[in-house]
């Protein structure tokens, strides 16, 4: 290699980071380090560590406005309206890469951007495009997360982990040296730093959010009171604080009324849903309608439907079987086989 490829490596601290930054490393790149700043109380140190232990350059970009503005609000607002939000799905669309990948690119002059994601980036030659596929872990897998990347992002990203089992990386760290080895996992809403829930941060940044109001059934019947919409989702069963001969579930909020619907299991299964926000990796959907498997929350499961696209930039998704728990708020994922092709965000249940 004559000239080394440079990269940018979204720094943690944490294993997954760092492995990433050292298996590129030794692949022969230049690599630097970025961090994210997007909340006070932050803890920036560890990335530092990690980047002077590698010895590379490390920058740290201030988002916490942008942080506040967009993610943050966007969480409070969500469960104000009766929604279950994704603000690492929000987060990483609007900020790491978008204004994060943009910004640290440019600064370090690098034409690469590599993260410690759990997917692979592939190119096609018969399609000319590239595309996004499972993780080899599908345990593991957060090509989910995905499905808003361009094909100019695509060509520019690399994701050094997405051949390696997560069993794997702590292992491999240690054999190469890495004092990260036996780090502890990050929580999964990084956010919450002095709460332990999000219901409470919610109640101290939005404690107008949490009004009583009713529980019914589905045939609005009332059966109780509930302490407030934020603390309940679709498919709860515990805390609802309802005697019953049969165990009850949240089936819908409604936020106009304030009430918390509750139903059976059976009540839980829809045979379909609508989502809007659609994107496409290959920068346009397959067709107007197209059969694929589909995801409705992070996990390794997928199900068979046809997904038909109306002119107003949504998608009415049919599915083979009933799905349990369709939540809106969430994101719907369309797959073929191992192959992403795009995704959007749940509307409400068909």
């Amino acid at each position: 290699m004559t000239e080394k490829k440079k990269v940018v490596v979204a720094m943690s601290g944490g294993v997954d980071s760092t492995l990433t930054a050292r298996l590129l490393q030794e692949a022969g790149y230049d690599v630097y380090g970025a961090t994210m700043n997007q909340f006070d109380g932050q803890d920036m140190t560890e990335a530092q560590k990690i980047a002077d232990f590698l010895g590379i350059p490390h920058k740290v970009i201030d988002v916490r406005k942008m942080y506040q503005d967009i993610v943050l609000s966007y969480f409070v607002d969500s469960y104000k309206n009766g929604i279950t939000p994704n603000p690492c799905m929000m987060c990483d669309f609007k900020i790491k890469f978008g204004f994060f990948y943009d910004t640290v690119r440019a600064f370090f002059d690098c034409p690469y951007f590599a993260t410690g994601h759990y997917a692979r980036i592939t190119y096609d030659g018969t399609r000319r495009k590239y595309q996004v596929e499972k993780a080899t872990d599908l345990a593991k897998d957060q090509s989910y997360m995905m499905y808003h990347l361009t094909q100019d992002q695509l060509a520019h990203i690399l994701f050094p982990l997405g051949r390696i089992y997560k069993k794997d990386t702590r292992r491999i760290s240690e054999e190469k040296g890495l004092p990260t080895y036996n780090k502890a996992e990050s929580q999964d809403i990084c956010f919450l730093t002095s709460e332990k829930s999000y219901a409470e941060f919610l109640q101290n940044h939005a404690p107008e959010a949490f009004r009583p109001g009713n529980i019914t059934d589905t045939k609005g019947r009332i059966l109780g009171t509930h302490k407030g919409l934020p603390f309940y989702t679709i498919g709860q069963r515990k805390g609802l604080g309802i005697a019953s001969r049969t165990p009850l579930y949240v089936v819908s909020l409604h936020a106009g009324k304030n009430r918390v619907i509750v139903g059976s299991n059976d009540d839980l299964f829809r045979s379909g849903l609508l989502a809007n926000e659609l994107d496409f990796t290959d920068g346009a959907p397959p067709s107007q309608q197209f059969r694929c498997r589909a995801k409705i929350r992070y996990g390794i499961h997928v199900h068979n439907c046809t997904v038909t696209l109306d002119n107003h930039g949504r998608a009415a998704v049919k599915f083979d079987e009933p799905q349990r728990a369709i939540t809106p708020g969430q994101s719907v994922v369309f797959y073929e086989e191992n192959r992403l092709l795009g995704g959007g965000t749940i509307m409400k249940v068909l």
